[in-house]
């Protein structure tokens, strides 16, 4: 299937074409929001979430291989009652709390956030509405969600950390980005090229090119392209040119 950039984001695109599509988008073309538009109308996720990831925007700690992404969104089920909603809490609090580099680690929040306008759940939205980090922590304990591990304090990480560069140079220190790295593009295979096609010699039209057949033997009808026109004939009647 062939697309124009601007229909790209209308016309329904296959896995492997979603794929090429938002690896052009993060990789920084100018396809932004056709691609976001495009993994949107094929996803059943919250649509500014799914235009953020097909555009490649937001704040990542971690970079997804975009066929990830792509899977995600084709695959997500938005949850239709109250308690699938709590299981979409729960997966986002599990992975969250383990610092595990998941989709739902990185836009669970997001997630949650859109769908708790379709479904109210008040102690879900007073945790995601939540902006103090402590009283964040408290409501994910009470509502029996995992949460993550307190930050060591500085003192003791001051220690270990005297105790490691006797062992081990320290790591470079990395700033969060802002926008999600450029991954190296790699863009699709190409197709091979059609073989050569075959081309047959008739003692009176001459030689000519194969354009189409019906059946297979000596019967088979064949549709030979000659100088004075296209010519349907028995195989039996032409002789091929091998190459």
């Amino acid at each position: 299937m062939s697309t124009n950039e601007g229909d790209e984001s209308r016309a329904p695109l296959s896995r492997e074409e979603l794929i090429a599509l938002v690896s052009r988008a993060h990789f920084g073309s100018s396809v932004h929001d056709h691609a976001g538009a495009a993994l949107a109308a094929q996803s059943r996720l919250p649509k500014r979430v799914a235009e953020n990831l097909g555009a490649g925007l937001g704040q990542w700690d971690f970079f997804p291989e975009v066929s990830d992404i792509v899977d995600f969104a084709l695959g997500y089920v938005p949850p239709t009652t109250p308690e699938e909603l709590w299981a979409l809490a729960r997966a986002w609090a599990s992975d969250d709390a383990a610092a595990r580099p998941t989709l739902m680690t990185l836009i669970g929040r997001d997630i949650l956030d859109h769908e708790l306008r379709r479904i109210d759940v008040p102690a879900l939205r007073e945790l995601v509405d939540e902006p103090r980090p402590a009283r964040a922590r408290a409501l994910r304990t009470e509502l029996g969600l995992e949460v993550p591990p307190l930050p060591q304090p500085k003192a003791a990480g001051a220690a270990r950390a005297n105790r490691a560069t006797k062992s081990a140079p320290a790591a470079p220190k990395r700033e969060a980005p802002t926008r999600m790295p450029k991954p190296d593009f790699k863009p699709p295979p190409k197709a091979p090229p059609p073989p050569d096609a075959k081309r047959y010699r008739h003692p009176k039209f001459g030689e000519g090119v194969l354009r189409a057949q019906d059946g297979t033997g000596p019967e088979a009808k064949l549709t030979i392209e000659f100088a004075s026109g296209p010519k349907t004939l028995l195989a039996r009647f032409v002789t091929e040119i091998l190459p």
